[in-house]
């Protein structure tokens, strides 16, 4: 009979998990001091996960649109043709 070692697997898993997390946090905050745009596709180039990860993960998806709302203008300039 074979040993379980399926905590190897577990833990391993886990710190993908962490990981991930951390690289996502890491951009987060990188594109928010650098004053950059802050959106889904930005946070998910920068921190090479996917975006639909991103969607999924209820904390960052709060704090990606808190901090995208933040950063919008809130007057839109007018079109040329309508001046």
């Amino acid at each position: 009979m074979r040993a379980d070692n399926s905590h190897h697997v577990v833990a391993a898993a886990r710190q993908r998990s962490r990981a991930t997390r951390r690289r996502a946090i890491a951009a987060l905050r990188t594109l928010d001091n650098a004053g950059t745009q802050v959106s889904f596709d930005a946070v998910a180039r920068e921190a090479k996960v996917s975006r639909s990860w991103l969607y999924a993960q209820p904390d960052l998806r709060a704090e990606i649109e808190r901090l995208r709302s933040r950063q919008r203008p809130t007057t839109r300039p007018v079109p040329d043709r309508q001046r």
